[in-house]
């Protein structure tokens, strides 16, 4: 939302107003969010409007598919409803997973058609969504393999002038997330297990996120081991895409060790759901009650999970701040008051604050000078290829530019109540109640 209203109503790329970065994952995202704002004037209505548009566009992408596939017109009902009530996928409203999810939907829609050029500018929106949603586009062209010469022509012609544009512009093609997030990990827990985490902290609401998961793993191994022994009927072979094109986007992540930042998981999910949907809207075959009973149920469960969070949310079903939004809405808000013009460090998270205190508050992704290091060590410490490919992406950015000097700093300190001035309480979803503190120097 920060670079949503910055785009929308200055025209300017970076997370605060007086400084370009070039930490917005989702450019595509970003810049939808961004247009809505300039007409709406208000980044959180902008929210709103784009996550209803996401999922109407999925209802009428799974509405066309299950048409051409012949499953019943339950597809759209059974797809968009488990996506709206998933408690992780919830969780991450703002961000790009249901964008995401309607341009999954329009993958498998065009895809399934054999329309290439289509299901190219699908494809080029979806990389322009999450960069990294490269391997789902991969996956499920190989698997329905529309006309692929007209699909490549027509997701050059939309990605590329963002990418040249961010190259030469903003001084990098892929986001500084590249170096951010990659190669991190929580204590002992890294991308391939993250869930265990969840589970341990939010067990119900990550138990039923992952539900589908688990039955979309189900019906993709049953899919492929029916394939040893014959062809695919159309939806299978819709439905196989889909879950492959989630596992697959899962398994890169994992060989990429990423931190288990839990939207990281919604490819997976939004594959492996529409999985499953395929396969339980189809008309034939049997259990056709039972498959219905089940996945209104599991919605029911789900519904009753979101909705013990009160309304509105005090906190998401899934979360992993270290503080509320009303906390850092509060923090940020006097912190426009206290430090005024001057740069203030974050305590590690940035965007809520950022977003309401309208300030100059800085760490790596808003201060393209605190990442520059960590970009030349990537590179030093990366094989030839990867170290080439660093230095083609970032050879346009200023690797000599220094971190902006800050006034004050904020810390974070755990397990300690506010006990003065200029201190705030913190929420943390690992240690519980703690603090931030703004201290000068």
């Amino acid at each position: 939302m920060a670079y949503a209203r910055n785009v929308g109503l200055h025209l300017h790329w970076g997370l605060i107003a007086d400084a370009t970065s070039n930490t917005a994952t989702s450019p595509l995202n970003v810049l939808a969010l961004g247009a809505i704002t300039a007409v709406v004037r208000n980044a959180q209505v902008a929210v709103g409007v784009l996550f209803v548009v996401s999922a109407v566009l999925t209802a009428l992408w799974l509405q066309a598919l299950g048409e051409q596939l012949a499953p019943s017109r339950a597809l759209p009902i059974i797809g968009v409803g488990l996506l709206l009530v998933n408690p992780l996928l919830l969780s991450t409203v703002g961000l790009e997973p249901y964008l995401t999810a309607a341009l999954f939907a329009g993958l498998l829609r065009y895809g399934a058609a054999g329309r290439g050029v289509a299901f190219g500018v699908v494809a080029g929106l979806t990389v322009l969504a999450r960069p990294d949603c490269v391997v789902v586009v991969i996956v499920v062209a190989l698997v329905l393999r529309p006309g692929v010469a007209r699909a490549i022509g027509a997701a050059l012609v939309v990605t590329l002038p963002w990418y040249v544009f961010s190259w030469l512009v903003l001084g990098s093609a892929l986001p500084d997330t590249l170096i951010i997030k990659t190669g991190e990990s929580w204590s002992t827990y890294d991308f391939w297990n993250g869930v265990l985490l969840y589970l341990d902290v939010y067990p119900a609401p990550t138990r039923l996120a992952f539900l589908p998961v688990v039955v979309g793993v189900a019906v993709l191994a049953g899919l492929l081991v029916l394939r040893l022994s014959r062809a695919w009927a159309p939806w299978q072979r819709a439905a196989a895409a889909a879950g492959l094109g989630g596992v697959a986007h899962y398994g890169v992540y994992g060989l990429l060790h990423t931190a288990p930042f839990h939207w990281y998981y919604a490819p997976l999910i939004v594959g492996t759901t529409l999985c499953a949907a395929i396969a339980a809207a189809r008309p034939s075959g049997g259990f056709a009650t039972l498959r219905v009973a089940a996945v209104a149920l599991l919605a029911l469960a789900c519904i009753v999970v979101d909705l013990q969070h009160g309304l509105p949310w005090q906190r998401a079903p899934i979360s992993t701040n270290w503080a509320t939004a009303a906390e850092y809405q509060q923090m940020g808000q006097d912190l426009h008051r206290i430090v005024g013009t001057s740069a203030v460090q974050s305590p590690g998270e940035i965007g809520t604050l950022a977003y309401y205190c309208d300030c100059a508050i800085v760490d790596a992704f808003s201060d393209r000078g605190r990442i520059t290091d960590a970009i030349v060590d990537r590179e030093r410490e990366s094989d030839a290829l990867a170290a080439l490919l660093l230095r083609l992406n970032y050879a346009h950015l200023d690797l000599s530019e220094q971190p902006r000097p800050v006034a004050y700093h904020l810390r974070y300190e755990a397990r300690l109540a506010p006990s003065g001035p200029d201190q705030w309480p913190s929420d943390n979803w690992v240690d519980g109640a703690g603090r931030i503190v703004l201290v000068p120097g």
